[in-house]
């Protein structure tokens, strides 16, 4: 009789094996090699033989779920004791669990795949700071509750928007901080009984430094809850700033190019901005995830988070999968559509300077109270004869690049004050580039590290 009911196999066995085997196979190999070379710094016998044992298993394909073993760890296993024999399999399972086993794996695993997200992020805003460069001068009229409020330069909203953005690329830094601590050695929970060096195992993995707390290496679920919340975050920004898109799309002011746009079935003049609403989808799904993973952590004994094997992980995995795929749809649309100036300022009426009215006139000795009720007054038809103004102050009120060019405070949308942000903007993006480029240097030294010994 087979060891596992069909019902236990199918639902949790086999599927936990195919998303080990296609997933996470390199990193178990990477550990499982890894703390070998930490055994053998201890003399353990059989150790740098299971090291090179591991070296030459993880250039063969591993077997599929047969039901035989349970997990990837025991195929492993099973196959280093068959053809390496007992002695070397047996080596590297000293003082090993596949608690920290599993944990390890699985942050790295998610290492590799929020340095990947990280880097569309990036994408995503040189693309942004790019448009934002070529539209300083762009007007644009922008709404405050569904209602037209007061024109801007395009340039001045996209970098708006790239602030937001690098907020979103520095929580999700720290959550890859928090995740890039190394559990191995930590065994099931207490420590190894093997005085093996966790910091050394920590370097060869690439990590940047071991979880101090050997029951916390094991137990603790924040990392993945924190990298959910930020991925929310990011969903959220994402959102709001393609809802912007849609609506300028709308009114003809964001032309959607035609390879990433769709036609109708039915309605031949119909030219659908569906990139954008396929973005919509995939930050909606970013914003669900921490609920997910929340749910997942919350009623679980602080011993017992392992035992979710990979249910915690699968839902992350999906995670970064759809932000990556909404960022890259989303530079892919930025980088394929055409903003039209004529119809971004659409609803660009007099009433719109109704504060540059009431500026001028309390500048003229008029109290505010005063000036501001005088403009309510006259509106919506906001003349310069109606407010008592000369021809010369009527332009000065009503003038468009006037409007922009007053505005040269920090973070404004004068000229002067856009090229500022953009150059603190490309500052900010160059230093979290560096920033970047140091987790990639350190796996890329790990792993010569781990290949070399």
């Amino acid at each position: 009789m087979p060891r596992w009911h069909a019902t236990y196999r199918r639902w949790v066995l086999a599927r936990q094996y195919r998303f080990a085997r296609e997933r996470l196979a390199p990193h178990f190999f990477d550990a499982l090699t890894a703390y070998a070379l930490g055994l053998a710094r201890l003399g353990v016998e059989g150790a740098w033989e299971a090291a090179r044992a591991l070296r030459e298993l993880r250039t063969l394909p591993l077997p599929s779920f047969t039901g035989e073993v349970e997990d990837v760890f025991f195929s492993i296993y099973v196959q280093l004791e068959e053809h390496w024999g007992r002695e070397v399999a047996g080596a590297v399972r000293r003082g090993l669990s596949r608690n920290d086993l599993d944990m390890t794996v699985f942050r790295s695993y998610l290492r590799d795949r929020l340095i990947a997200l990280l880097g569309d992020l990036v994408r995503l805003r040189r693309e942004i700071l790019r448009r934002a460069r070529e539209h300083r001068i762009t007007p644009v009229v922008i709404y405050t509750h569904h209602r037209p409020a007061q024109p801007t330069a395009l340039g001045h909203y996209l970098l708006g928007v790239e602030s937001l953005l690098a907020r979103d690329f520095g929580r999700l830094l720290h959550a890859l901080s928090t995740l890039n601590r190394s559990p191995l050695g930590a065994s099931a929970l207490a420590g190894s009984p093997y005085p093996v060096d966790r910091a050394y195992l920590a370097q060869l993995l690439g990590f940047e430094a071991p979880v101090e707390n050997t029951l916390d290496a094991v137990a603790a679920g924040d990392h993945a809850a924190e990298l959910a919340a930020a991925l929310s975050l990011l969903g959220s920004s994402l959102s709001r700033f393609v809802r912007d898109l849609l609506f300028w799309a709308e009114r003809g002011g964001f032309l959607v190019g035609e390879r990433v746009a769709q036609g109708s079935s039915a309605m031949p003049q119909k030219h659908n901005p569906v990139v954008l609403e396929h973005v919509r989808v995939y930050a909606g799904r970013l914003l669900g995830g921490v609920s997910t993973l929340l749910a997942l952590v919350h009623n679980t004994p602080f011993t017992d988070l392992n035992d979710h094997s990979t249910g915690v992980l699968e839902p992350l995995d999906e995670l970064m999968e759809v932000g990556e795929g909404a960022l890259e749809l989303l530079r892919v649309a930025l980088e394929e559509s055409t903003f039209v100036p004529e119809n971004l300022v659409l609803g660009l009426e007099p009433g719109l300077f109704a504060s540059e009215a009431v500026d001028l006139l309390v500048r003229k000795g008029l109290p505010l109270e005063e000036a501001y009720a005088r403009v309510r007054r006259v509106l919506p038809d906001l003349l310069p004869e109606a407010l008592g103004l000369s021809e010369a102050e009527g332009r000065e009120v009503f003038s468009l690049e006037a409007f922009l060019e007053r505005r040269r405070v920090l973070g404004g949308a004068a000229s002067s004050a856009q090229e500022e942000s953009l150059r603190r903007a490309k500052r900010r993006l160059r230093e979290d580039l560096k920033a970047l480029a140091a987790h990639r240097a350190r796996l890329r030294e790990a792993r010569r590290l781990l290949s070399a010994l």
